[in-house]
């Protein structure tokens, strides 16, 4: 399962679509601490994870998911090219980072080569 966390819900739902499509099952969440819980009872293979949110910010959430799972990957997604924030995320433990407008080429071949076959 994949945690897709992101306060757009038009941005949930397109990857929701693309993940689906891609055979992946997924989970939303739309603020930062709903992530947090979702991530710890549902132990997602993988967390695409946007770095502003209304609540907590992306990169405190990055934090709190590295603290219960530091193997876990987290892919994050931004819109605005801050490339001091972006490179804190790389240093708390991201594998990625995607921007908006997504390539959805490029994201299919990171989350396959993330997870392999786990689906």
């Amino acid at each position: 399962m994949i945690l897709i966390v992101d306060d757009e819900q038009n941005i949930c739902n397109i990857l929701a679509r693309f993940l689906k499509k891609e055979g992946y099952e997924t989970e939303i969440a739309k603020i930062g601490l709903d992530a947090v819980t979702i991530f710890k009872e549902k132990k997602p293979s993988l967390v695409l994870l946007d770095i502003n949110l209304p609540d907590i910010d992306g990169i405190e959430v990055l934090r709190k998911i590295k603290e219960i799972d530091k193997g876990v990957p987290v892919i994050m997604i931004t819109a605005c090219m801050d490339s001091e924030r972006v490179a804190l995320t790389f240093r708390l433990g991201a594998c990625d980072c995607i921007y908006k407008p997504f390539d959805f080429d490029y994201l299919k071949v990171t989350i396959k080569s993330l997870l392999g076959n786990r689906r």
